[in-house]
């Protein structure tokens, strides 16, 4: 089995080299020739390195030890030995490479980047493309900084290109970060390490802690769609000063073994992510909300100072994306909705997340007023916004059609046709409910006998529900209206 062990761990360095360009560019092997000069390969100081060439485009270096030996080396090699430590530059210096296919390298100044570490306050983490959290920035309190000593070598190993991890910067959250040569390198370059940090920053200190969680009622947030919400509230320790964009999500499929049967069964996870958050006291599970089951607040196994609200979720049912809303009180709140018109719920604005932001339910955000086309919709969507609710359907009836307006308006500003989908689709909202709200208020009108109904108001009204429908039980319905305001 020990043989076994150390041919596969051979097979794997074998791989590595193969995949790694054996000859490089003119200007990169003079730079890395004076680059290796005076340094140490192994027990040896290099004496002189000069750069010699296969073709005109391929080049790999010959160098000197101090023992008089000449030696051809290529690239591949001098990948391999960097990374395991054979290859070390003069003035404590050392070879990174930042792909493992490309022969591009740097050279990290281990004294500046020292120099720099110890003096920062705070770091900047930038989450990786395979992190929920993908492309966000958080800022974190440095506690301290030191090597990984020889013992602790087991539990840092090296990271997917085999380049060893060296360093352990610890957070007063209690998470760390571990770096390589090369993630010390990208990160010094890169501005993650602050040492002054301006008055504004947000520098995150100690984890949030979670003590509660409670469910919120459900409520009507948009009665053109028929859109409703219900909801699982978090508190805390402490105030949350984030925003609301690090608290991504993500459906998750899992195979389980059933209770009773024991026959495997496929069931739907929602996770909704809080960073810098732990659970450090036992939290009430919800058995079932509306349409999510076992709603609980679990750890992340797999990342520090992280908690999940996690449910399990029917995902024919589940149409919109959750919305997250920091309170004022300590807390932070996850909207779901319901949408109950099934007409609605299959155009694109609602499938697609990136869009949520245009949305018309006052749990999602604004878009900006930059442009004619930004101007005349928000107008639209202000407007709607400002009758949800209202009891007066003449009030309603009356800003729905400034409303339609204005949508055509921002149609005719449209610059691309994601602008004018948007725009029409949610004239066409309108389209839809307007006829049935228009005969309602009418025969409420001439049902009144406290009031005398004005006529052609409703008249003009009617005409407007008639040019938008094309139902033809609503146009029937429409025309005997009409004809009982002309009579």
């Amino acid at each position: 089995m020990k043989k076994i062990g150390i041919f596969l761990i051979l097979l794997v360095l074998a791989s590595a080299a193969a995949a790694f360009p054996k000859y490089t560019t003119r200007e990169n092997a003079l730079r890395l020739a004076k680059v290796i000069d005076k340094g140490l390969f192994k027990s040896h100081r290099i004496a002189s390195a000069f750069v010699k060439n296969r073709t005109p485009e391929e080049y790999y270096l010959q160098v000197i030890l101090d023992d008089g030996s000449s030696h051809s080396w290529q690239m591949d090699r001098i990948y391999m030995w960097a990374l395991t430590d054979q290859l070390l530059l003069p003035n404590n210096r050392v070879l990174v490479f930042p792909s493992d296919e490309s022969t591009e390298f740097h050279v990290l100044d281990k004294i500046a980047f020292y120099r720099r570490v110890l003096k920062a306050k705070a770091f900047v983490k930038t989450y990786d493309d395979h992190d929920l959290l993908s492309g966000k920035t958080l800022k974190f309190a440095i506690r301290r900084f030191r090597l990984i000593q020889p013992n602790d070598e087991d539990l840092f190993t090296t990271d997917d290109m085999g380049n060893r991890y060296r360093y352990v910067i610890e957070f007063k959250n209690g998470s760390r970060e571990v770096l390589s040569y090369l993630s010390a390198y990208q990160l010094m370059h890169n501005g993650a390490f602050i040492e002054d940090p301006e008055p504004t920053d947000l520098i995150l200190e100690r984890a949030f802690q979670v003590r509660k969680m409670i469910a919120t009622p459900k409520k009507q947030e948009d009665e053109i769609r028929n859109i409703w919400s219900f909801g699982v509230e978090l508190e805390f320790d402490k105030p949350i000063p984030l925003t609301q964009d690090v608290f991504p999500f993500q459906v998750v499929e899992e195979t389980m073994r059933h209770p009773d049967t024991g026959e495997r069964e496929t069931r739907f996870f929602i996770h909704v992510m809080f960073p810098n958050s732990e659970k450090v006291q036992e939290i009430q599970e919800i058995r079932t909300l509306e349409y999510l089951q076992h709603v609980n607040v679990v750890t992340d196994i797999a990342h520090q100072n992280r908690v999940y609200l996690r449910a399990q979720i029917n995902p024919d049912v589940f149409e919109l994306p959750p919305y997250v809303q920091i309170t004022n009180r300590r807390s932070v709140k996850v909207n779901f909705f319901i949408v109950t018109d099934q007409s609605m719920i299959k155009r694109p604005e609602f499938v697609e997340a990136q869009m949520a932001e245009v949305e018309m339910h006052p749990a999602l955000r604004e878009m900006p007023r930059d442009t004619e086309y930004d101007k005349y919709y928000m107008e639209a969507v202000d407007q709607i916004r400002s009758v949800q609710g209202h009891h007066s359907l003449s009030l309603k009836i009356e800003t729905y059609l400034k409303s339609i307006e204005l949508l055509n308006q921002a149609a005719g500003h449209a610059i691309n046709d994601r602008q004018i989908a948007q725009a029409l689709q949610q004239r066409d909202v309108l389209h839809d409910v307007l006829p049935k709200m228009i005969m309602e208020n009418t025969q409420q009108q001439l049902m009144r006998t406290d009031i005398t109904p004005d006529r052609a108001v409703l008249l003009e009204q009617i005409e407007e529900a008639e040019d938008i429908t094309t139902n033809r039980e609503y146009l029937k319905q429409l025309r005997v209206l009409k004809n009982a305001l002309m009579q």
